[in-house]
Formats: C-alpha cells, sequence, structure tokens
C-alpha cells in the first residue's frame, strides 16, 4: 500500500503556495540576483592586480565583491545546500541568462547541438569545478577582487553561450555549472525535499502535466524543464527546485518539505559517479580548508608542497599547493581507504568500492566543508558593514594597515564552532550508521564512513589547541 511521502508539506501552507504559485516566481528572485552580479563586477573591476599576496589577505575583505563571493555566497550556498537542498537553483542567475538564451535560440530557429549522455552526466561541471579550485591555489581568484569579477562576468557568459549553441533547457547548469556537484551531493542530506505528496493521486492522474511535452516551453507552470519526473524522484536526480512541476499540477500533488525517510528522494543508494569522484576530490580540497583555521597544523600540512618548492623555485607555490591538496592528498586518502576495504574481504571491482567509500564519506565531507564555512562567515562577517558603506573598500583597507580602525572580530569564537561541529558530525555519522544500506556493500560504506570522521573529527579537534 502506498502512504503519503510527507511528515510536514511546506506547500500546504497557504502563503508560501501562493508565493511559489506566482507566475513571475522564480524570475522575481534570479533577475535582481543578476543585477546584483552585474553590480559585484563592477565593484571589483580593476582592483587588487598590483597588490602584494599579504596585502590582498585583507583587502579581499574589506572590497564588497571579494567578501560578498568568498565571504558570504559561497559558505552561505553550503549552509543551504545542507538545510534546505538545492534551493541556491532556485535564485540562480544563470539559470535565467540560459533560459533567455535559449528562448533566444528557438525563436531565431537556428540548429543547436543536443547533448551527449557524459556530458548530461555532469562530467565538464566536474571539471569546472576542479579548474575553480585550481585557480583559486594558482592565481589567488578569491583575494583578487578583478579576478573575482572576471568570473562573475564569465558565469552568465557562459550560460548565455550554452543557451545558443544547445538545444536541451538548463544546458548551463547541465554542462557547466561549477557549483552543480557540490549541491548534487550535499542536497542530498536534508529531509527537506521536493516528491510528490501522495503516490496515489499521481498513479490516477491520466494528464501528466508534470511531464507533458506540450508544456516544457511555457513561460510558467511548465512541464519540468529538467526532463524528470517528479512522480519517481531520485536522490541526486538533478532537480533544482524550480518547482515548476507544483504549478503545473492541476491536483496540487506535489509538495517540497519534511520528506519521509522512506520517499524515493531520500533513498538510500549509492551516489552516480561523478558525485564520487567530487567526493574523492572534495576530500583533499576540505582537509586543507579545515586545516587552515589551525595555524600550527596548517605549517605541517603545507611541509609536502614547500619541500617540493624548496627543489622547484621556479614553480609558483600555489600551483603546487593546488597539485597536494586536489591530486596527491585525495589519492594518498582513498589509496588508504582501499586498501583497508581489501583488508575486510571486499572484492567487486575498484568503481563499486569507490563509490561505496564516497557515498559513506560523504555526509562527514559535507559537515566539515559547514564547518569551514561557517568558521568563514564568522571571520569575514564583522567586516560586511564596513563593505556596504565602501564597497570598493580602498579607503577602509587604507586605514586599517594604518591602524587608524581596528579590524573586526571573529563573531563567534573558533574552538567552540568546532566543538558543535564536532558533535554534530558524530551524530550525523550515527544516524548515517545505521541507515539501510545494501548488506554487500556496508564494508566500504562503513569504512569511508569511518576514516572520514577520524580524519576530519580529528582536525576540528585540533580547533581547540
Amino acid at each position: 500500500m502506498q502512504t503519503p511521502r510527507f511528515r510536514q508539506n511546506l506547500l500546504g501552507w497557504p502563503p508560501l503556495r501562493s508565493l511559489l504559485g506566482w507566475p513571475v516566481f522564480p524570475v522575481l528572485l534570479q533577475l535582481p540576483a543578476l543585477v546584483l552580479l552585474a553590480w559585484l563586477a563592477w565593484i571589483g573591476w580593476g582592483l587588487g592586480t598590483d597588490m602584494p599576496t599579504a596585502d590582498l589577505k585583507l583587502f579581499r575583505k574589506t572590497n564588497l565583491a571579494t567578501l560578498a563571493v568568498w565571504g558570504t555566497w559561497w559558505p552561505l550556498m553550503i549552509l543551504v545546500a545542507l538545510s534546505l537542498g538545492r534551493a541556491w537553483c532556485t535564485a540562480c542567475p544563470m539559470e535565467l541568462a540560459n533560459r533567455l538564451a535559449d528562448a533566444l535560440a528557438r525563436q531565431l530557429g537556428w540548429p543547436r547541438l543536443g547533448i551527449k549522455p557524459w556530458l548530461r552526466a555532469g562530467w565538464l561541471a566536474l571539471g569546472a569545478y576542479f579548474l575553480l579550485q585550481l585557480l583559486v591555489a594558482g592565481v589567488a581568484l578569491h583575494r583578487v577582487p578583478h579576478l573575482t569579477a572576471l568570473l562573475l562576468l564569465a558565469l552568465p557568459g557562459l550560460a548565455l553561450l550554452t543557451g545558443l549553441l544547445f538545444s536541451e533547457q538548463r544546458s548551463f547548469c547541465k554542462l557547466l555549472c561549477p557549483a552543480n556537484p557540490l549541491l548534487s551531493v550535499y542536497g542530498r542530506y536534508t529531509p527537506l525535499q521536493l516528491d510528490v505528496a501522495d503516490p496515489a493521486i499521481c498513479a490516477s492522474c491520466k494528464g501528466r502535466e508534470c511531464v507533458a511535452p506540450d508544456r516544457r516551453l511555457r513561460f510558467d507552470a511548465r512541464s519540468c524543464p529538467s526532463l524528470l519526473r517528479p512522480f519517481k524522484r531520485q536522490p541526486s536526480d538533478g532537480c533544482v527546485l524550480c518547482f515548476q512541476c507544483a504549478k503545473a499540477c492541476p491536483l496540487d500533488n506535489v509538495g517540497y518539505g519534511l520528506a519521509e525517510v522512506g520517499a524515493p528522494s531520500r533513498a538510500a543508494a549509492l551516489l552516480g559517479p561523478v558525485e564520487s569522484v567530487f567526493v574523492l576530490i572534495a576530500s583533499g580540497f576540505v582537509v586543507h580548508e579545515v586545516v587552515g583555521e589551525a595555524r600550527w597544523l596548517d605549517a605541517h600540512f603545507h611541509a609536502a608542497p614547500e619541500l617540493v618548492s624548496g627543489w622547484l623555485p621556479s614553480l609558483p607555490f600555489g600551483w603546487l599547493e593546488a597539485t597536494w591538496y586536489l591530486l596527491v592528498l585525495p589519492a594518498l586518502i582513498w589509496l588508504l581507504a582501499v586498501i583497508a576495504i581489501r583488508l575486510t574481504g571486499f572484492r567487486r571491482p575498484l568503481a563499486t568500492l569507490l563509490r561505496a567509500a564516497a557515498t559513506g564519506a560523504a555526509p562527514v565531507v559535507a559537515l566539515a566543508h559547514l564547518a569551514k564555512a561557517l568558521a568563514k562567515l564568522s571571520s569575514w562577517g564583522g567586516y560586511l558593514p564596513l563593505a556596504l558603506a565602501e564597497p570598493r573598500g580602498l579607503d577602509h583597507f587604507a586605514r586599517i594597515q594604518a591602524e587608524e580602525l581596528a579590524a573586526p572580530g571573529s563573531i563567534v569564537p573558533l574552538a567552540p564552532l568546532g566543538g558543535v561541529m564536532l558533535l554534530l558530525m558524530l551524530l550525523v555519522a550515527l544516524w548515517w550508521w545505521r541507515r539501510p544500506h545494501a548488506p554487500e556493500l556496508r564494508g566500504p560504506l562503513r569504512v569511508g564512513l569511518v576514516g572520514s570522521l577520524l580524519l576530519f573529527g580529528g582536525v576540528l579537534a585540533c580547533w581547540w589547541v
């Protein structure tokens, strides 16, 4: 017997239902976000390119472009993904730019390309995430306002270009969005999901408006532009919470809220190949992020790239650092995981082993990433009033350097923040340990879970030192 899939359906609340049912939603959010993005690009344009690294570490906090992108938006996106799912996608201005370009191309009627299955799987988007992290380390993308401005212009530009070149809707989201792998993985771990309220109602539906091809190009109340079937949700299936299916459903049977544990959107399934590789890469990157909050530990962490830098002084240290935590360190971490899993007697293919281990590690990696995000919001947040008062940040930067103005401190001390996140990590690990995964995969799942818990829990414990 089929049962309803929500403990609490937030779309049952009339004010929220009315807001989401408004014809200009989510454009009402996306258009101001696009304008804000352009404004931030203007604020950062031309600044920071001639500053030494030591000065940029302060200037990135007084300039609103770098503060908003790297100190506010990116940490908040992680927090939102782990609490509300892919809610950021609802307001993403790149989806609007991509949609406008797609509509223009359809209106002009020129031939466009299809998207190959391997591209639709998200490998280019994963490459974009990897490239973004390389640029952060290699050229200090996150510290130089001018480079941040270029990124803010490049993203909607790529969204427009992919809309003109590819015939599928949301081509940028599927192909090139660097946040897509992160949102896909982290969005799994919130009980707030989009699903159908009652499967029996969907089974009796004759019109299937949520998937009807003739509704796909409407301005509002479209069938799913991502070509998903809302009545057969799967974990990490690419739903971007545009709520078009909820608008299209004449029976008001699409909901969003606290989904039951047994709902398909919350099934205990393995991560997909792209998601698994993201976790493998992110394990090294997130170690680098959380270690950076403990200075004494950070010095030991960077001993390896500094040693290589002494042998190869002609190579910029940033590229060596990126190679260390994006390639070498993840390879070492997962080599140890493979050895441990093989010692348990697991003999299935290596790809299955890694997918299972990554699935076990993913919630811990996500919470460690959240810990860093909250630490950054705390340490950068005090600069926000200064940056809002003087967006380009040059005057406040000079005054803080001259000690005419005190540099804002952290909002929350690091040690208690680390303690709270460590406790949360332990609770989530206990919950994940008890999830009903396939018996033959429990070994690698638990090795991934316990190994990541020891690694990241140990680093968070060092925040107290």
